[in-house]
């Protein structure tokens, strides 16, 4: 892969994605909005976007240093923790802005570069879609359109030569994680069956893999230690 387009650069996965895209070899442009990436590379471009923004999609097509893209990981995304009955309807439409709308437009932009290439999209879902998950409906239900987002985009966007999957990681070692309650934490891993959560260079890894697997198309594949067996 020479040419790879990170968005949410600056997170823990998104950092993880871009060092493991650096050391292959690729050519990388890291989509940050408030904090910049922790990594400095000659062949590391910066872009600071607000995606959540009308313009912000296209901004970041504009931004893109090459005429064509092998691979878009679209690591944006994220909610805080709040419980159903807490859960107002403002959080609610941010939770589906920013982890659905934003890898829906950010794609739709990028479709050219990436058919250029006969690229490849990973979106970032969680085991959260699979399971509800501790963050609450408005993430567990973002994440749940992540992978229907997948699959439609698979088979609308096959025709032009774009492959497009999903990675849905259990509890990783990231600061979401770190902001659950010790007691819920201790509960996910007693029923993972490698008694620790993944961490971010693993997840990098199955992005990776997914993104060089010519032949695949429309899947989401869980890392998440079994934890969601199935």
């Amino acid at each position: 892969m020479k040419h790879v387009v990170v968005t949410g650069a600056s997170g823990d996965l998104g950092t993880a994605v871009v060092a493991r895209a650096l050391a292959s070899g690729a050519e990388v442009l890291a989509q940050f909005h408030t904090r910049a990436p922790a990594l400095s590379h000659d062949a590391l471009s910066t872009v600071q976007l607000d995606l959540t923004r009308d313009e912000g999609p296209a901004e970041l097509r504009k931004a893109l240093p090459w005429e064509s893209v092998d691979l878009l990981v679209n690591c944006i995304g994220g909610a805080r923790p709040v419980p159903y009955a807490e859960l107002d309807t403002a959080a609610w439409r941010d939770s589906m802005q920013l982890n659905v709308e934003v890898p829906f437009a950010v794609t739709r932009e990028l479709i050219a570069p990436l058919a250029a290439a006969a690229g490849a999209v990973v979106n970032l879902s969680s085991v959260a879609a699979f399971t509800g998950g501790a963050f609450g409906p408005h993430y567990a239900a973002g994440k749940a359109a992540v992978v229907g987002l997948t699959r439609s985009a698979a088979r609308e966007l096959g025709e032009q030569g774009i492959r497009v999957n999903c990675v849905a990681p259990g509890p990783v070692a990231s600061a979401m994680t770190d902001s659950l309650p010790e007691a819920v934490l201790a509960g996910l891993l007693a029923t993972t069956a490698l008694r620790r959560v993944v961490t971010p260079e693993e997840v990098a890894d199955t992005v990776f893999a997914l993104g060089a697997a010519t032949g695949v198309t429309g899947q989401t594949l869980v890392v998440d230690g079994g934890r969601f067996l199935h």
